[in-house]
């Protein structure tokens, strides 16, 4: 397999896209792990 055919497959549009989703996922799963609630705005105040 020729390394411009690897190159064309791994820069095609589906294969960036899922890149990105999976890496967007990854950061929001870890802040959310780190800091929690953030989502709710509850991080500087606990809930009533």
């Amino acid at each position: 397999m020729e390394a411009r055919y690897l190159l064309r497959y791994l820069s095609t549009a589906p294969i960036v896209a899922t890149l990105t989703l999976v890496t967007i996922s990854v950061i929001l799963i870890v802040l959310n792990y780190l800091f929690p609630g953030l989502q709710y705005g509850t991080f500087f105040h606990s809930l009533p």
